[in-house]
């Protein structure tokens, strides 16, 4: 399933650039640096069918996930998953 096949899931160029903008806004990050978002079905226990998965192509790249449609996020989901990834990592 990709990110525009359905309709209650369709993402917007517009919400697609307000997605990525959080994200270069969360990470303090240029935005030349290239940003891939992707919409997943989810077989996890606990999750709703589709996940977004945020790809962003620094060195080395990072990945963060959020288990819900695209279509659904806020700021504060953008930044909680960021932040619970570099929690993580920090570990």
């Amino acid at each position: 399933m990709g990110l525009f096949d359905s309709e209650p899931n369709k993402v917007s160029p517009a919400q697609l650039q307000q997605l990525k903008a959080w994200v270069y806004e969360t990470l303090s990050i240029d935005t030349t640096i290239p940003i891939s978002i992707s919409q997943l079905k989810c077989s996890e226990p606990g999750c709703s069918p589709l996940e977004t998965v945020i790809a962003v192509m620094s060195q080395p790249p990072q990945t963060y996930k959020i288990h819900s449609p695209a279509v659904e996020i806020g700021r504060s989901d953008v930044v909680e998953a960021i932040d619970l990834q570099t929690r993580k990592l920090d570990a």
